[in-house]
């Protein structure tokens, strides 16, 4: 026998196996399209797109302009044999009535093996999303009508094996003997149910009437009815999916698997998008798979690939590959809208040559966020969150919403609501309402010093904890945790370093941790009198003496007050004279009260405070080169400053 016939022989008998039930039901799940097939066929939930018309028919709803794909498949490429499994594609999506009326699409596909044998699908799709502020709102159904047929070509052999069996036994194989094609009718079914704005659930019931397509008249040859059970969680630019697969297995029992994929994009205004996919799944029967694909989109054109690999079942093959070409029709819809236009908002602010970091937030007092400020006011944050992920068409565009709903959602997820009713809050419970109202108002600093006061009076609370570690990746402000043998926490624990410091005689450093605890506990009798201290030492005589005189009116002890009420008589003998003088409050002075001209050692070391303060907090930030001209100016004022030089020294080793 040459290598022809040998070939002929084993398609053949590929043939036979492929058209005798119940060996192997016709009609298997063979994918649709190249990005479905790329995260694993998990596209029940996701269906967004023209192949939910094969995956999930109410996923049509999510189409929102017309919509064509063709697309190819090689299954198993590579096999020994020289079998060519093929499976080309065709679909078009049109949302009616601009989605009103639902969407219709139209699907075709073909799976042939080597000439010999195929199998066609044509069906109709419809999908319907509920209208907005609707009692099903959340809810998207859809349905397909599907005409399947497959037949087989006769080949010599196959007239021999009629012959051979005639006249052994005495009759004829039903199968081979009659007809070589078979049509019938079925339909799939669809759900999708919107939990929340990134949260989807979706049900799939394809081949829900089982067609029979059996050859033979007498004998039956179901197509298996599947159910498709799914999840998927869906952000900007990034899909995941998880998907569980219930069908009747050849023998009668019921066939399990499941399916976990992801899909990230990489968004471009001009280059276009750059997608990448990947999937695992396992089940019955030994089901094990790997998927990837990739997608490259621009304008109105989409390219995507798709590959799967079985994992020990199908030896000695390539594996499969899927490639689809899909073409969008008429002008962007308004998500690619507000997409396009938040990318280029944030190609405008990196261009800019103020360009601010990427944690900036949206103002609260923004007009279009009146509404939500309030429920924010009520610490209500479970509502207000729900209420901006509503709006987030409207708003996407900015790009500080973006930041905005970043930091709300954290908080909704943390603390749905801080309000307390019939009682006054504790210390802890205060400090982490502040917190919050400064972290939300992009105060982050301050934010952080409040939450981790709160933290370390309540450090027990795993889900402060937690949520502190969380604000501090956000604002990437390392959290100034507390130990936990500090009974008064972090006020406590900043008066421990003050003093560290300032038995090491770097008295800016020490005021700069009194600065922080008095920033949240300005009646802090302890640290007052330390500051005034810390003044002093720095030559800042006027500032000493009002820390004292604030010290004095708190203190009780008669001893204590007369002792401190010494200490601002030669702090403003230092001065000159006596004075009344006091600092500026919130940037502006006393009425009634002067304030003396200084010697400039006393403005220099003032100014150097000043600058040390600018120069920590830039560092703190992450805005090395704002740190770097701090210390920098420090110097020029006191060249031998030894702290302002270590400063410098570490960030000049760290921007290298």
């Amino acid at each position: 026998m040459n290598a022809y016939a040998r070939t002929r022989k084993t398609l053949a008998a590929a043939t036979l196996l492929l058209a005798a039930a119940p060996a192997r039901a016709a009609f298997e799940d063979l994918g649709f399209g190249a990005r479905g097939p790329g995260m694993g066929d998990a596209f029940t939930a996701v269906a967004d797109d023209i192949s939910s018309a094969y995956y999930n028919p109410a996923g049509l709803s999510n189409v929102e302009r017309p919509k064509a794909m063709a697309s190819h498949a090689i299954f198993y490429s590579g096999l020994s044999d020289g079998s060519n499994l093929g499976l080309s594609a065709a679909a078009f999506a049109a949302p009616l009535s601009n989605g009103r009326g639902g969407t219709l699409s139209g699907l075709y596909q073909q799976f042939s093996l080597s000439g010999v044998y195929y199998e066609k699908t044509a069906q109709v799709g419809w999908g319907y999303r509920f209208e907005p502020r609707s009692r099903y709102e959340k809810f998207s159904v859809g349905g397909s009508l599907k005409y399947l047929t497959h037949g087989f070509m006769r080949l010599d052999e196959t007239y021999n094996s009629v012959e051979n069996n005639l006249m052994q036994n005495g009759n004829t194989d039903p199968v081979l003997a009659g007809a070589n094609s078979r049509a019938a009718l079925d339909a799939d079914l669809g759900a999708l149910y919107r939990f929340t704005k990134r949260w989807t659930f979706g049900l799939a019931i394809l081949n829900a009437m089982q067609a029979n397509v059996a050859f033979s008249s007498g004998d039956k040859d179901k197509v298996p009815m599947k159910t498709r059970l799914g999840a998927s969680y869906k952000a900007l630019w990034l899909v995941l999916s998880g998907e569980a697969r219930l069908q009747k297995g050849p023998d009668g029992k019921s066939d399990k698997q499941f399916i976990f994929a992801a899909e990230k994009t990489f968004p471009s205004l001009d280059k276009g998008d750059v997608g990448v996919r990947a999937s695992l799944g396992a089940g019955d029967r030994e089901f094990k798979q790997a998927t990837a694909g990739l997608s490259y989109k621009i304008q109105k054109i989409q390219l995507d690939y798709g590959f799967s690999l079985p994992i020990g079942t199908v030896k000695e093959t390539a594996g499969n590959h899927k490639v689809a070409l899909t073409y969008h029709f008429g002008s962007a819809t308004k998500t690619e809208i507000a997409e396009a236009e938040l990318l280029e908002q944030y190609k405008r602010l990196q261009d800019a040559k103020d360009y601010k970091s990427p944690r900036e937030t949206a103002s609260l007092n923004d007009p279009r966020l009146a509404d939500i400020k309030e429920l924010i006011k009520v610490e209500n944050f479970y509502a207000a969150n729900k209420l901006l992920l509503e709006r987030a068409n409207e708003l996407l565009p900015d790009a500080t919403v973006v930041g905005l709903t970043k930091r709300l959602s954290t908080v909704a997820a943390f603390w749905p609501s801080l309000a307390v009713e019939g009682r006054q809050k504790n210390r802890w419970e205060q400090l982490l309402s502040g917190g919050v109202r400064d972290f939300l108002n992009g105060s982050d600093l301050r934010a952080m010093k409040q939450l981790a006061y709160a933290q370390s009076l309540n450090q027990q609370d795993s889900a402060l904890s937690g949520f502190l570690d969380r604000v501090g990746e956000i604002t990437r402000v390392t959290p100034d945790r507390v130990p936990a043998d500090f009974s008064r926490g972090w006020a406590e624990f900043k008066l421990t370093e003050s003093d560290d410091l300032y038995t090491k005689k770097r008295y800016s450093e020490a005021l700069r941790k009194l600065d922080e605890m008095l920033e949240l506990e300005p009646t802090e009798l302890l640290g007052l009198k330390k500051s005034g201290s810390c003044n002093y030492m720095l030559g800042s005589y006027a500032r000493a003496a009002y820390d004292w005189e604030r010290a004095s009116k708190l203190e009780s002890d008669p001893l204590e007050k007369a002792k401190l009420g010494k200490m601002i008589d030669e702090a403003r003998l230092k001065q000159g004279k006596a004075s009344t003088w006091q600092p500026p409050v919130n940037g502006a002075a006393i009425p009634g009260v002067e304030e003396k001209e200084e010697t400039k050692a006393e403005k220099d070391a003032r100014e150097i405070e000043k600058l040390y303060q600018q120069g920590a907090d830039y560092y703190a930030k992450g805005e090395y080169g704002k740190a770097a001209d701090s210390f920098r100016k420090i110097l020029t004022l006191d060249p031998q400053n030894s702290q302002a030089k270590k400063a410098l020294e570490r960030i000049i080793r760290l921007s290298r």
